[in-house]
């Protein structure tokens, strides 16, 4: 592929790499660099020129990185290696079962992907009004627009949209509101998610071979809904077992009808074919006669 000859493989320090450039980028690019600079000591307000937030490429013979808050030239730098960076990890990502490796078997199964989605949504919601009340929103907006007058919350008051213009003291129903939306994405993302108690609780397994066919359909219908390919295989393994015990059952109507013909050679050859420890449907014969057997006995499941 010659996208994998422009594009390279990013190594754990490129990736390493971006990371820091991406924080690096929405902390500049928000106007909080001067801020972090003289609340940790490193520079003084003062040495900071008015009006300027924001890191930029020197300019000049001063060698001044202090600038206004706008798109330059270190901010194209940083989204072109970004961006070249997104592009090689598409390319060279890695494909599953690539070399015949076998899925391990998950503890924690999607049920419902879109209630996960639900779930992820309402804890972004949760997270922003967290946000809000600390006076993030508003620190933001005074750092983008250059202003100091955004104070508190911002929401509906006196019967328009604005900042609250003083800082939001937390009562019960603010904790209130919190504790019930984080709740609610635990209780959403919870519903969308399925934990299989055979690996939580590993035990024998004493389903006959019917209920085996039944439990291999549940498990690829649960599959398919997060991978279609893999739930397929699984439908397709059990339906292939159930054509195989009924080709077993089909067999043995072949062995009685030919005994009661009078053709015991036909009717013997069916019969070792089925009871034979040998015999092609030997395993499917045994496993139909077990379920037969355990027929109409429900055992207790342990959870």
């Amino acid at each position: 592929m010659v996208l994998k000859r422009v594009f390279k493989k990013p190594t754990r320090l490129s990736l390493f790499s971006a990371t820091l450039l991406a924080f690096f980028e929405s902390v500049n690019s928000s106007g909080f660099s001067d801020n972090i600079a003289v609340s940790t000591g490193l520079l003084s307000q003062e040495s900071i020129p008015q009006g300027k937030e924001k890191i930029m490429l020197p300019e000049g013979a001063d060698f001044e990185i202090w600038g206004y808050l706008e798109i330059g030239v270190l901010d194209y730098a940083i989204v072109t290696s970004l961006v070249y960076t997104l592009v090689a990890l598409w390319i060279h990502r890695p494909i599953e079962n690539q070399f015949g490796v076998k899925k391990t078997k998950k503890l924690i199964a999607i049920k419902s992907i879109r209630s996960i989605r639900i779930g992820i949504l309402v804890l972004f919601v949760a997270l922003l009004s967290t946000a809000n009340k600390m006076g993030k929103f508003a620190d933001i907006s005074n750092n983008v627009l250059g202003k100091t007058t955004n104070v508190g919350p911002y929401g509906r008051y006196d019967g328009s949209w604005r900042f609250q213009g003083q800082e939001l003291e937390w009562g019960l129903l603010d904790f209130a509101e919190l504790s019930f939306l984080f709740c609610l994405s635990l209780y959403i993302v919870s519903k969308g998610l399925e934990v299989d108690k055979a690996i939580l609780n590993p035990i024998q397994d004493n389903r006959n071979f019917i209920e085996r066919i039944w439990g291999g359909i549940r498990e690829a219908e649960r599959d398919q809904r997060t991978d279609i390919e893999e739930g397929a295989i699984k439908a397709n393994d059990s339906f292939t077992n159930l054509v195989k015990i009924l080709g077993a059952a089909a067999s043995m109507n072949v062995a009685a009808a030919s005994l009661d013909e009078g053709n015991v050679k036909v009717a013997f050859n069916k019969w070792k074919n089925l009871t034979h420890r040998k015999g092609k449907q030997n395993k499917d014969w045994l496993g139909l006669s077990e379920s037969l057997d355990q027929a109409g006995s429900f055992a207790d499941e342990e959870e």
